[in-house]
């Protein structure tokens, strides 16, 4: 018989704000077990450190898998530890100065900022024996005003909440609201809307295991974007906010280029969907609850050298899209939307003159094959499947 054992703990300390500060604290652990037995495989989970529970219930459904001759995949040995502290008090204090500060300047501030440190290990009879642990800051603020949106972005260490949204408040500050613009124009997508798009997208377009069953995968060698374009998973990163070495299959991590230059390289695989289809694993097993599929650890499109400034600067007409509605709603397999851009951030002859909102139909891979510039400051985010991005504003063409 062969036997994976996974646990996990995440503990989450932070604060949010709803007309006060209220502080919190929520800790999942669980435990997993995989087995493998005359061909036939189960998981299961239980909650806490009860391996003896997890075993039982993958024992009960072994017999009802279906037989393949499939094996777990051969681990690794790795060590990391990336963790921090922060003073919950001061992270208070610190939201509540930030929201009278904002009302001074007519905003207000709806917030959670919490503190996240996940332990995992992997330990199979296929050699894991793994062991990680990292923190980040993660930290969701709602900003109310003439021209509201939201912000998700995080930290690999202690981030400054006023200095992340300077750059924003700065943007809208003092617009008035405008006619939506039409015909062919220039977008710059801000990190959080970019995020909500591209990420789903692109979950479902690299993973090798679910596109080649559905003839929906990227095809190596294809030119799927701008030259300007590199996207790559780098769970490697350091700064990522899902740091690691290894997978939670316990295969050796590595970074994965998606697209070079616009040219797609390379799929995401997990040990089983890469078996299917003759492939090997590329380090890329991530699993949800029980669940093992091919995904991204820390997808990021790598940035450019332009400042958003310059990236405003050389736009005649055309927006900046700094929060969407709707995008729940994307077509994953072909990567059409249809949202709502809210608030639009209108731009003439290089200059923010007020904000719109308005509908925006297109295709996240069109997006990306119309890039023009790519920011060069990366904005983190975390996601509740456990996705990590890092992202930067991105300038490409739209028809409104």
């Amino acid at each position: 018989m062969e036997r994976e054992v996974y646990r996990l703990r995440e503990e989450r300390t932070g604060v949010s704000l709803e007309g006060s500060i209220k502080p919190f604290v929520r800790v999942r652990e669980f435990t997993v077990v995989r087995l493998i037995e005359n061909g036939r495989m189960s998981s299961a989970l239980a909650e806490g450190k009860d391996e003896g529970e997890a075993l039982r219930l993958a024992r009960e459904t072994l017999r009802f898998s279906k037989e393949e001759d499939y094996h777990l995949p051969t681990g690794c040995r790795a060590r990391w530890v990336r963790t921090f502290e922060v003073d919950i008090e001061d992270l208070a204090g610190e939201l509540s100065s930030l929201s009278d500060e904002l009302k001074r300047r007519g905003f207000s501030l709806g917030a959670t900022v919490e503190l996240i440190t996940r332990r995992l290990s992997v330990e199979s009879t296929a050699g894991a024996d793994v062991y990680g642990t990292y923190s980040f800051i993660m930290a969701e603020l709602e900003i109310g005003g003439k021209a509201p949106f939201q912000v998700y972005a995080g930290s690999s260490n202690r981030m400054e909440l006023e200095e992340l949204l300077n750059p924003y408040i700065n943007l809208v500050k003092g617009l008035e609201p405008v006619k939506p613009p039409k015909g062919n124009l220039e977008v710059i997508m801000a990190p959080t809307p970019l995020s909500s798009l591209l990420l789903p997208a692109a979950l479902r377009k690299f993973r090798g295991g679910v596109g080649v069953k559905e003839g929906t995968v990227a095809k190596p060698g294809e030119a799927i974007a701008s030259p300007l374009v590199t996207l790559l998973d780098d769970p490697l990163d350091e700064n990522s906010l899902r740091y690691v070495k290894a997978d939670d299959e316990g295969v050796r991590a590595r970074k994965n280029v998606l697209i070079g230059n616009g040219i797609v390289r390379g799929l995401l695989w997990d040990s089983h969907s890469a078996w299917k289809a003759g492939m090997e694993s590329t380090g890329n097993g991530i699993r949800i609850e029980e669940r093992i599929i091919a995904g991204s650890h820390n997808l990021t499109l790598v940035p450019g050298n332009r400042t958003l400034e310059g990236l405003i600067s050389e736009i005649d007409g055309g927006f900046i899209a700094l929060g969407l509605r709707g995008a729940n709603a994307l077509d994953r397999a072909t990567g059409d939307f249809s949202v709502v851009v809210t608030p639009a951030l209108i731009i003439e002859r290089g200059e923010v003159v007020g904000f719109s909102c308005f509908e925006l139909r297109g295709n996240v891979w069109e997006l990306l094959r119309n890039a023009t510039g790519i920011g060069r400051e990366l904005t983190r985010a975390w996601f509740g499947e456990g996705f990590s991005i890092s992202f930067p504003f991105l300038r490409t063409e739209v028809v409104i």
